[in-house]
């Protein structure tokens, strides 16, 4: 696997804020990758640290909760853990939800079941350095 740095999102954006977050509650430096399979296949993270242990995607839409940000959700999901099988197996994987997307992953459906089930951790991005694990309270 081929590691580059990617330009997902900029300085500054709701993923970047949630990036250091996230990197401040798990005391470990993490940034945007790009990672390349050996036969080019190529898919990016919004974030991962240097060492691997770490990958991780934001959901952090606001508003309504619709079926497109539901299957946001699911997609994002279904990319940590494939990310995880092939590229970093002992990663750690987490998905970055706002307190609206944290509202739809609260409830006793199939996303929050799966997420439990494949490992993927859920936090939520509370504010500017500010993110806990998922909880019926936090999605309130």
């Amino acid at each position: 696997m081929n590691e580059t740095d990617s330009t997902r999102y900029g300085p500054g954006s709701p993923e970047a804020e949630a990036a250091a977050a996230l990197a401040e509650h798990l005391g470990t430096a993490l940034r945007p990758r790009r990672l390349t399979l050996p036969d080019g296949t190529a898919v990016e993270v919004e974030a991962m640290d240097a060492e691997g242990t770490v990958v991780a995607q934001f959901v952090l839409n606001g508003g309504a909760v619709k079926s497109t940000l539901r299957n946001k959700v699911a997609a994002d999901l279904f990319k940590l853990v494939w990310v995880r099988q092939a590229l970093v197996p002992d990663a750690r994987a987490v998905l970055c939800v706002s307190p609206t997307v944290a509202t739809l992953l609260a409830r006793r459906g199939w996303l929050a079941a799966a997420a439990r089930d494949l490992r993927v951790a859920v936090l939520v991005v509370l504010g500017p350095g500010r993110v806990e694990p998922l909880t019926e309270s936090s999605a309130a």
